[in-house]
């Protein structure tokens, strides 16, 4: 049996450790000895994160099963080496402790203090926070593919106003994302500002997420729990203990790991050293780059009660009638001139819509192509009127009858310097994310202008082959409110590159496709903007708008000119888009599913090209894909990010037919209708070092494929039979080497093992 005490020397400190037996984490045999050496473990991490900032504890002195204690004031035996001070509160003053070095962490983990709360100000401001906290709890409805989703929209919107996130399990339900900031703002003007910006968010991702933090208000929702940003609140320190069953850990992320995650304690106090070899102090310079607040100004002309109009946003607010619509009223606002945004507008005409922070008002310009791509090429710019600077976080819906009547997304935003400035030429260089380019603005006349991109574009994805997202599989429906469903298209699957007028089309085994398909590679009316990369499949159709598979794989080996163009007539082909992943430069990959498909569709004339339907109802898909005999339907997860070339969970497909690659190892003669041709094929699957006969195929083909395959099938080397089986038609069979592959559908397997 242990000692009751023991003593030991931290530093220049030494402690008195008691009880060190006492099992804390019944579940796991877990001692307080082990929960000391955790935190010896991590101190100097733990440190960066908790030096110099009032802690409120959570002790477990009799272990988890028992009673725990929140403590906000340093108890009375606390010995002098160790930190406190004293903030006044409304009911009372508190007398905070702090752990400013290694003995003081070791202090507390005897105390059994097992979570660590810091606040989010040191005491060199305790007025002004030195970060901020979005706390992402889910309810309990809410799958953990989906919190993740959710945690990566949030970086990506969050990173586009300057913000460096930073993600962490919270050792609870959900996770932590960490923001730092300058240390010049209060309490309330960082609540004003968060309030603001999650609403937005909220709006972003149709309302998946609230801030309602009543249980009967958040059900089937995330909370993005930021009352933890107000004065004299905490939130649990990073590398902290957590006095939950299972001792997980509040473990810093690296945002490539959270797909592998399982659970937001998936980190405890039994595999953390794996995490510390691999990761070790992984945010060990967090504070390096501190943003400010993106609303926050330096001045604003007149009172909050008055604010002041001015002429600049007269024209703005003559054509607009704020009973109709939600944009910003005109209400001029003084800022520091560096903040910029780019808008997608779908108004009577898709086009861009660029805005520069200057003066109080956004200098704007409607660029009908969008920010040039490439150096020295010049696009027209339309200089409209001055927007207000709240005009900067607006998207949304501007109602029918109100102008600019339409649909409004924020496509960049972020931050630019002005290099040069005169009356009729502005040179200027902006920054975002997936954006660091230098443009010139040129006045030729009135208010038209021309913009020009000046800094010479760096390699992209549109410039390399891009492989397609892959799905799982699954022979029951899942069902989810963040579940869409769509049509499984039995067809070729293809990356669709449009640039400038021109196509390009890439198979999912990377074989350029362009010149087998004219019809979609001259119907090019059917895109509204300059650049995409989207994710299709090419389908041929019977009269009843079903798809045929083996008519566009005819197609695809349909060789020459002539014959090409005649396999167009006779058995023309469609690409049903279900997917946008870069659009005029942007890439949208880190974008949730539903946005990338709102802006397909905002860009899309269908034609030869069309967009694959997305349905709420997934049984009622899946019944009417049934009774129409298609292949099967998809599963997306409309929060999903899109991850090119990996199988993910986020999508899904779900079959009627099974699918099987078979050997051919012979063919019988035709007959009949036939007789130029064959009749079946044989088939047969390796086993060890064996061969398993799997029946004959002789559906699934149409004339010209059956010449091409036949074609292929006589450069095959002819043998004796590969199989022990005696099989139908033996003597009109002609055994080939099973050099050739096939994949088959088919419906199950019969008595003796073969293909029904």
């Amino acid at each position: 049996m242990a000692k009751k005490y023991i003593y030991t020397q931290v530093d220049d400190i030494k402690l008195k450790l008691s009880n060190l037996d006492k099992i804390i984490y019944p579940h796991m045999g877990v001692t307080k000895a082990e929960v000391i050496r955790y935190y010896i473990t991590v101190q100097d991490y733990l440190l960066d994160f908790i030096r110099n900032r009032p802690l409120t504890l959570i002790r477990f002195p009799d272990g988890i099963a028992g009673d725990r204690f929140y403590a906000k004031d340093k108890p009375k035996w606390t010995p002098d080496w160790i930190k406190s001070t004293v903030i006044p509160h409304s009911d009372d003053d508190n007398d905070y402790l702090m752990a400013n070095d290694r003995a003081s962490i070791v202090w507390l983990a005897n105390l059994a203090a097992l979570e660590l709360h810091p606040m989010l100000s040191t005491t060199l401001d305790l007025d002004r926070p030195d970060h901020w906290i979005i706390d992402l709890d889910p309810d309990p409805g809410i799958r953990f593919e989906d919190l993740i989703a959710v945690a990566f929209q949030l970086k990506t919107f969050l990173s586009s106003f300057d913000y460096k996130v930073y993600i962490k399990t919270s050792g609870g339900k959900g996770f932590h994302l960490m923001m730092p900031i300058k240390v010049k703002w209060t309490y309330d003007e960082l609540m004003d500002t968060i309030k603001k910006l999650m609403k937005t968010f909220i709006r972003t991702i149709n309302n998946q997420c609230t801030l309602h933090v009543h249980k009967d208000k958040r059900k089937g929702k995330i909370l993005l729990d930021i009352y933890r940003n107000h004065r004299g609140n905490t939130a649990v320190a990073p590398f902290s203990l957590r006095g939950r069953r299972g001792a997980p850990i509040a473990a810093p992320l690296p945002w490539d790991e959270l797909d592998g995650l399982d659970s937001a304690q998936h980190y405890h106090i039994h595999n953390i050293g794996d995490y510390l070899q691999s990761y070790g102090h992984l945010w060990k310079n967090w504070r390096a780059h501190p943003a400010d607040l993106h609303d926050k100004v330096i001045t604003v002309a007149g009172s909050a009660d008055q604010p002041e109009k001015s002429d600049k946003l007269s024209l703005y607010h003559l054509k607009r009638d704020f009973d109709l619509t939600e944009e910003p009223e005109a209400v001029l606002k003084y800022g520091n001139n560096d903040q910029f945004v780019v808008q997608l507008h779908d108004a009577s005409n898709l086009h861009y819509d660029l805005r520069l922070e200057l003066d109080g008002v956004l200098l704007s310009w409607a660029i009908p192509k969008g920010l040039p791509l490439k150096c020295g090429l010049k696009r027209l710019a339309i200089r409209t009127e001055d927007h207000p600077v709240k005009y900067l976080d607006f998207e949304g819906h501007i109602p029918k009858g109100a102008y600019g009547a339409g649909d409004m997304w924020i496509f960049y935003r972020g931050t630019y310097r002005m290099i040069k400035k005169s009356e009729k030429k502005y040179e200027f260089e902006l920054t975002a994310p997936d954006l660091n380019k230098r443009y010139i603005l040129y006045n030729t006349q009135s208010t038209q202008w021309l913009i020009e991109l000046k800094t010479k574009p760096k390699p992209t994805r549109m410039d390399s082959g891009l492989k397609p997202m892959l799905a799982s599989a699954a022979n029951k429906l899942p069902m989810s409110v963040n579940h869409i469903y769509e049509i499984k298209w039995d067809g070729i699957r293809a990356m669709i590159y449009f640039e400038y007028d021109r196509v390009k089309i890439i198979s999912r085994n990377g074989n350029d496709l362009t010149d087998k398909f004219p019809e979609l590679t001259t119907e090019l009316k059917s895109f509204k903007v300059e650049s995409a990369i989207m994710d299709g499949e090419i389908v041929c159709l019977d009269d009843s708008g079903r798809p045929v598979f083996s008519r566009v794989i005819s197609r695809m080996h349909t060789q020459g000119e002539e014959r090409i163009r005649r396999a167009r007539q006779a058995k023309p082909v469609f690409c049903y888009l279900f997917d946008l992943v870069f659009l005029d430069g942007r890439n949208l990959m880190t974008l949730p599913l539903h946005l990338r498909q709102t802006w397909l569709k905002t860009i899309l004339e269908p034609g030869a090209y069309r967009l694959s339907e997305v349905f709420e109802d997934g049984s009622a898909l899946m019944n009417a894909a049934k009774q129409a005999n298609l292949e099967g339907i998809m599963v997306k997860n409309k929060l999903s990010p899109y991850t090119p070339g990996q199988r993910s969970k986020n999508w899904i497909k779900v079959k009627f037919r099974k699918e099987q690659v078979a050997y051919i190892i012979g063919y019988t003669a035709g007959q009949g209708d036939r007789a130029d041709l064959f009749g079946a094929l044989h088939l047969a699957l390796k086993k060890d070092n064996d061969w398993q006969y799997m029946g004959k195929v002789g559906t699934g083909f149409d004339l010209d494929y059956m010449k091409t395959l036949l074609n292929d099938l006589k450069d095959i080397e002819r043998t004796t039979k590969y199989i022990k089986e005696k099989v139908e038609d033996e003597k009109n069979t002609i055994w080939l080497k099973p050099n050739l592959k096939c994949q088959i559908q088919y419906a199950s397997l019969s008595a003796n093992g073969t293909y029904r």
